[in-house]
């Protein structure tokens, strides 16, 4: 009886691609003829140990996800006579190109992957080259969708300038007024300063900067950087730094005394999405480590027929799912109905015209339907705001953290919905991005 159970919930959960087949436009409402094989590729993360452990819940996910959405997408294959399938490979010391290259060989049209931004340029330049559409799933680097851009890569992952401007936002709405920066001396660590700045001075007004900071990769800003939010007489400091260093500034700013009134956040990175890390923020700083931060998943998210989805998760696993699996379910739809509604064509052209068509939109259980901005081929979407929960509060994994907010607001009313997704990230006027899209 359990085992029927969980076949009809997944076949209700996956019915809505079959349905949407027949709610689309006349010249998709026949069901295609697949004579060919729809074998998509997911790169998975490599296992390193020295990563620490936020990497390994990353790793954790991809797996899982994988696993979850293989079974959700080969039933409902089934059922219109797909010949569906699921490829996977792990990288070996770091070579992603020959792991993607292992899955084109083994019949994937298509890949996804990218844990990190080093990842992602690799898989992108690879990409183009092979002309494989390629979907990233978990870099966030602004560069990657301008200066570094590829023309058959896709953007799932929300953008830094996407996180920033919901941060921004947020924290204006908010009513506080003086920033303190605390930011790592790198490229990205100054490219994600500079566009945090642009969206207080462009799209947010009201707040100024106080100070700001810059410490080296795994460098600790120590008491001096406790006394210096102090004396700036901040309400807000922004940590732009990797997940761990986020964490030893969290340690710093607590005992060192700054007041339980300041708000303290960080760049969103895919290991700052975890439940794990949410865990070690409350533990390092009990009274700071529980403030707001930003995500593009929530595994407490109770609507938009995502509480079916999350409950769907947590009951095949018996974890709450991680950004990273969230994003694997979605890369994998928005490749399967490229297929699906493409007459079963899987060639790189019509895959790539499918998804930047105006008219495809893509569900990801955020309420609307989206798409992708032709001009960087980012996916337009709304960010989640969650606030990490006190110890009293986190009585089990899923309540480490709690959905505060969504950002834009996605159902003001009078509001074109592209434009209202289009508030946060960039657009085309501030495009770098010199590679062309694909043309029907």
């Amino acid at each position: 009886m359990n085992i029927l159970i969980a076949h009809l919930r997944r076949a209700l959960a996956v019915a809505a691609v079959v349905m949407g087949a027949v709610l689309a436009p006349a010249s998709a409402q026949e069901l295609p003829m697949f004579d060919k094989p729809v074998h998509i590729g997911v790169l998975l993360p490599e296992l390193k140990p020295e990563a620490g452990p936020f990497w390994a819940e990353i790793a954790k996910a991809a797996r899982e996800g994988t696993i979850a959405t293989e079974e959700d997408f080969a039933f409902n294959a089934e059922l219109v006579g797909m010949d569906f399938k699921v490829l996977t490979e792990t990288p070996v010391r770091g070579d992603v190109a020959a792991a993607a290259q292992r899955l084109v060989d083994a019949g994937a049209f298509a890949i996804m992957g990218g844990y990190t931004n080093a990842e992602t340029r690799a898989l992108g330049a690879w990409a183009e080259q092979k002309g494989i559409p390629f979907l990233n799933i978990g870099a966030s680097a602004d560069i990657l969708r301008n200066e570094q851009c590829f023309a058959t890569t896709f953007h799932l992952e929300p953008s830094a300038a996407m996180y920033l401007d919901s941060i921004v936002g947020w924290y204006v709405r908010s009513g506080l007024r003086q920033w303190y920066f605390v930011v790592e001396d790198s490229d990205e660590g100054r490219a994600q300063y500079e566009r945090v700045r642009w969206s207080m001075n462009e799209r947010h007004f009201g707040a100024r900067e106080v100070g700001r900071m810059y410490l080296a990769p795994g460098r600790a800003g120590g008491a001096n950087l406790a006394a210096a939010v102090r004396r700036a007489n901040a309400d807000v400091v922004i940590l732009l730094q990797s997940a761990a260093d986020q964490l030893v500034a969290l340690k710093d700013l607590e005992t060192g005394g700054v007041p339980g009134t300041v708000q303290v956040t960080g760049y969103p990175h895919t290991e700052a999405q975890t439940r794990a890390f949410y865990e070690a923020s409350r533990a390092v700083a009990p009274t700071l480590g529980v403030g707001h931060r930003a995500a593009a998943w929530e595994a407490t998210i109770d609507a938009y027929g995502a509480r079916e989805y999350n409950a769907r998760y947590r009951e095949r696993w018996g974890v709450p799912m991680e950004a990273t699996a969230w994003a694997i379910y979605h890369a994998m739809r928005a490749f399967y109905e490229a297929a699906f509604f493409n007459q079963g064509k899987t060639d790189p052209k019509s895959v790539m015209n499918y998804m930047m068509n105006p008219g495809s939109v893509f569900d990801l259980h955020k309420g609307v339907a989206t798409s992708f901005r032709p001009w960087d081929r980012q996916q337009r979407q709304s960010l989640y705001l969650i606030k990490v929960n006190s110890a009293d509060r986190a009585t089990s994994k899923l309540a480490q953290a709690l959905l505060v907010g969504e950002l834009p607001a996605i159902y003001m009313p009078g509001t074109d919905l592209v434009e209202r997704l289009d508030q946060i990230g960039d657009l085309a006027n501030r495009s770098r991005c010199r590679k062309p899209t694909p043309l029907r």
